[in-house]
C-alpha cells in the first residue's frame, strides 16, 4: 500500500474526541471524522432531508490540512448516487476547509455556499473572487484513480491525498472541535441546496459544528449585484438557510 494511503488510513480511525490528547501538529493530520461515523451520518442526513430531487449523495471528509481522509455515500450500491459527485464533494470539503479558520474576533467558517455571490462575473467589472475556481485545481489523476469498487469504503483511493479543487456553491462545510478548525465535510448528489443541507444535518448529527455563520442565503434570481445563493427546486426546506425573497 502507498505509504500516503497508509497515512490517510490511520488518519480515518481518529476522531475528534482524541484531539485533547495530541499536539497541535497532530492534529492537522488527524481526520474529524471516522469512515463509520461518516457512513452513518450521511445515510440519516440524506434520509431525513427532502430537499431537492430526494437524490442520494456522496460525502468526503478531509483534515486540517487538506487531506482526504473518510469518504462514503447514502445509498444502497456505489451507483446509487451520482459517480461524478464523488470528486466534486472532495473538491467542495477541500475548498471549505481552505477558506475557514479558527474562530476568533471577525474569523470563523466560511461555506461553499457563501462563495458562490463573489465568484461570479459581473457586468460592472467583476467581483473581488472572479476567478476563484482556477485558484486550487483539481488533482484528477488522484482523484480518479483506483478500483472503482473500493469508492465510498474504508479503502477508497482518495484516502490520504490532497485532492484540492475550489467550489463556488452550496455543499462544504468546516468542521469544528469548539473553536477550532479541524478539517471539512463536502456533499454532492443533488441540488446545491440539497447538498449544503444534508453537510448541515451531517455536521449537527456529528457535533461538529462551530458558530454556524456559514448559512446558504437563498435569493430569488440571485445576481452578482444582488449576493447570496440562487434558489434551488424545492429549497424550502432546506437547512442552514437565511432567505432573502
Amino acid at each position: 500500500m502507498h505509504r500516503h494511503a497508509k497515512k490517510g488510513l490511520l488518519a480515518a480511525a481518529l476522531t475528534i474526541g482524541s484531539l485533547g490528547g495530541i499536539s497541535s501538529a497532530q492534529a492537522q493530520v488527524a481526520c474529524p471524522i471516522s469512515y463509520d461515523a461518516l457512513k452513518a451520518a450521511v445515510t440519516q442526513a440524506a434520509a431525513a432531508d427532502s430537499t431537492g430531487f430526494n437524490n442520494d449523495f456522496w460525502a468526503v471528509a478531509v483534515n486540517r490540512s487538506g487531506n482526504v481522509c473518510a469518504v462514503a455515500y447514502s445509498g444502497a450500491a456505489i451507483d446509487s448516487q451520482w459517480l461524478g459527485s464523488r470528486q466534486i464533494a472532495a473538491a467542495k470539503a477541500y475548498t471549505a476547509n481552505a477558506f475557514s479558520l479558527s474562530v476568533t474576533a471577525g474569523r470563523g467558517p466560511l461555506s461553499t455556499a457563501q462563495l458562490y455571490g463573489f465568484a461570479q462575473p459581473s457586468p460592472s467589472g467583476g467581483n473581488p473572487l472572479f476567478g476563484l475556481e482556477g485558484g486550487n485545481v483539481l488533482q484528477a489523476e488522484k482523484a480518479y484513480n483506483g478500483d472503482y469498487f473500493q469508492f465510498g469504503t474504508a479503502q477508497d483511493p482518495m484516502l490520504g491525498f490532497r485532492i484540492g479543487g475550489t467550489i463556488t456553491f452550496g455543499g462544504g462545510l468546516a468542521l469544528y472541535s469548539g473553536n477550532f478548525a479541524v478539517g471539512a465535510v463536502g456533499v454532492s448528489g443533488d441540488t446545491a441546496c440539497a447538498d449544503h443541507s444534508v453537510a448541515w444535518r451531517i455536521r449537527q448529527i456529528l457535533n461538529l459544528r462551530g458558530p454556524e455563520t456559514d448559512t446558504i442565503t437563498l435569493v430569488n434570481g440571485a445576481t452578482p449585484a444582488t449576493g447570496g445563493h440562487p434558489n434551488c427546486p424545492n429549497s424550502a426546506g432546506t437547512q442552514g438557510q437565511s432567505t432573502n425573497s
